[in-house]
């Protein structure tokens, strides 16, 4: 009994390694490519390889964050860093975020090159982004842009190459509008960890501009996001412009209007509106 409830235990431990609930996003943006390249039509086992693929890489990006993120966590009560926690040494979390970023690669291989080659730089990019000796997410503006693409247009292009999609001007439009969305997110993280990472000492492009710059940059860029979902949809889905006006229009009006609302300061509605645009465009597109 005593061993089964310490297993029980340590994968309890390695699962938070994995921050499944904060992976939700990169989950989306992967299930939105995948239903763009219609990869439901595609047999059973290629279909589980892919989100073995997708869940084997997203964990790594998460589980080498924590690897090296012990100093910050340390200060922030809501994070479960289980290596701060001391549920499990470091070397173990290392070495099961190397295990992670192994078997994605090996899986990504039997799908050819540009699959593997995909895989590869979104693991490069995740790795210099959290460790040293460049940890790019202290050193600007490289944390915005690592981020920016390993947190978009690599998963999004992800299921594309893996079920052989053509690519055109509308999936670089998508891409370009995912590095934006990614980009946003990680100023909008820096912005929420601002006093925590000052106190670690990790110096951020939040903490170049400063607070009140940061978040004025972050208003300015939700307002701004509509015009590049704009250029997809006057360019490629002209049918469902007006519904696409009709959804910014609501959103710009409470984003304007009721600045103080909590799904507004915390751009939950934000997300929102990008997940309803993404919506439309799938159901164009398919």
């Amino acid at each position: 009994m005593g061993l089964k409830k310490s297993l029980m235990a340590n994968f309890k431990s390695y699962t938070k390694l994995l921050r499944i609930s904060d992976a939700r996003g990169y989950f989306l943006l992967a299930l939105f490519g995948f239903l763009l390249a219609k990869g439901f039509l595609f047999p059973f086992k290629d279909i589980t390889f892919f989100w073995a693929i997708v869940f084997l890489v997203a964990g790594f990006g998460f589980s080498i964050n924590d690897c090296f993120d012990q100093r910050e966590d340390k200060l922030d009560k809501t994070k479960k860093n289980p290596i701060v926690l001391k549920e499990i040494g470091f070397r173990r979390a290392l070495t099961f975020s190397l295990l992670l970023a192994f078997f994605g690669l090996f899986l990504s291989s039997l799908y050819g090159l540009a699959v593997f080659l995909l895989c590869l730089a979104s693991i490069v990019l995740t790795l210099f982004y959290s460790s040293p000796p460049l940890r790019w997410k202290s050193k600007p503006p490289f944390d915005l842009i690592s981020h920016g693409f390993f947190g978009g247009p690599l998963i999004f292009f992800l299921p594309l190459l893996f079920f052989k999609t053509q690519l055109n001007p509308f999936y670089y439009l998508i891409a370009f509008s995912a590095f934006y969305f990614s980009v946003f997110l990680e100023l909008r993280n820096e912005d929420e960890d601002y006093q925590t990472d000052k106190i670690a000492g990790l110096k951020t492009t939040a903490h170049i501009l400063g607070k009140q710059i940061t978040e004025k940059l972050l208003r300015f860029s939700a307002i701004f996001y509509p015009f590049f979902l704009f250029l997809i949809f006057y360019l490629f889905l002209p049918v469902f412009l007006s519904l696409f006006f009709a959804l910014t229009l609501i959103f710009l009006t409470l984003f304007l209007f009721f600045e103080k609302h909590k799904l507004v300061k915390n751009y939950k509605l934000f997300d929102g509106y990008n997940i309803l645009a993404y919506v439309i465009i799938l159901i164009g597109a398919i």
